[in-house]
């Protein structure tokens, strides 16, 4: 029986049976891609980028309608970086955005993942759609003498004929080229992942352990007012509360460890004094040490803050340190002391981790 469909590339003709389907664009879709050395490039549908059921928490539905309604009015391809650490709410965020462009702009979706050689001409090749980098940094990763994330650099800026939406994940932002940072021109948005807040994580806590008690949410909200606690770290310790352990039980065997050494958290370290005025400081402490006596200095401001994080008592704010649970000394020398004639009475003073991203940059 003869072949139904020819097809003709490079010089070369190929026999394909009744099976062989043609298009004029990618059918939408989720799409791996393959590359072999014999037979080049190929993609593979694979099961579609969705959002699971689950409730969504922080701004990642605004962050998804600012994307799209960017990518609608720009008339040349949209670049998107989303940084953060592991477990903050990256992969969905791609996967509520893949969603919505299959739905509201009918693109495509194409997965990289490997570097391979022609990558960067390949994907020119292709019509419209969504081509998302998973962790792009560790795909295409930086060597002395090669750098393979400048074969991006012209696809990012724009100038093809085709307009796309480009997609990056990043958990190390240090290994992302200098030339795709602080380059909106080249990556429009920089969507940046913080970790949760106090509020969040009670939210969290509620929703996904119905019937929690007040004391339990208390002692996980404090918990992640000390370490940088991710929706990851959240999810698993629901888990275990949803099954009726106790958060102080349990949180020694979950995989979730400080990294960091004792003595190092970045402490805020708000003095509010005796006539009326406020100083801020900072300084580091270790949080989880209840009974050690610890001390910020500051020699700008000329004090020195000593307390004990037993006597602290958890606010919306962080941790406040009434004014009978701290002791503040000046560190000037006498003269200096003399010519200031200030008094190092304070009311009260507020420790709090301030809320950061949850990668450097």
């Amino acid at each position: 029986m003869s072949a139904s469909t020819i097809v003709a590339s490079g010089g070369a003709f190929r026999l394909y049976g009744d099976s062989v389907q043609t298009f004029n664009r990618l059918p939408v879709a989720t799409y791996a891609i393959s590359f072999s050395e014999m037979n080049g490039y190929s993609l593979h549908q694979t099961e579609p980028l969705a959002p699971s059921e689950e409730t969504i928490y922080g701004d990642h539905a605004a962050r998804v309608k600012r994307i799209v309604r960017g990518y609608q009015a720009m008339d040349r391809s949209l670049g998107v970086i989303l940084s953060g650490d592991k477990g903050m709410g990256k992969s969905l965020v791609i996967r509520m955005l893949a969603e919505r462009a299959r739905d509201e702009l009918g693109l495509p979706t194409v997965l990289v993942s490997h570097d391979t050689p022609g990558l960067a001409s390949f994907l020119d090749e292709l019509g419209e759609a969504v081509i998302v980098f998973d962790e792009f940094e560790k795909a295409f990763s930086i060597r002395e003498d090669d750098n393979p994330q400048n074969q991006f650099l012209s696809l990012f800026d724009g100038l093809s004929t085709t307009k796309r939406l480009y997609v990056l994940s990043v958990n190390q932002l240090h290994r992302v080229s200098d030339y795709m940072l602080n380059r909106p021109g080249r990556l429009h948005y920089h969507m940046r992942f913080a970790y949760p807040d106090a509020d969040m994580v009670a939210g969290y806590l509620r929703d996904q352990v119905p019937g929690i008690d007040d004391l339990q949410v208390a002692e996980v909200v404090d918990f992640s007012r000390k370490y940088d606690v991710s929706f990851d770290h959240l999810r698993a310790i629901a888990f275990e509360l949803s099954l009726g352990e106790r958060f102080a039980e349990v949180i020694a065997d979950l995989n979730i460890k400080r990294t960091n050494d004792r003595g190092y958290d970045t402490v805020q370290a708000s003095i509010s004094w005796a006539d009326g005025s406020t100083d801020v400081t900072s300084g580091h402490i270790d949080l989880f040490d209840h009974d050690a006596l610890q001390s910020i200095s500051d020699w700008e401001l000329g004090v020195e803050l000593s307390f004990r994080i037993r006597d602290a008592r958890p606010s919306k704010d962080g941790y406040v340190l009434p004014g009978d649970a701290f002791k503040i000394t000046g560190t000037r020398d006498e003269e200096q002391k003399a010519e200031e004639e200030r008094s190092f009475d304070a009311l009260a003073v507020t420790l709090r981790r301030p809320q950061k991203e949850s990668i450097d940059f």
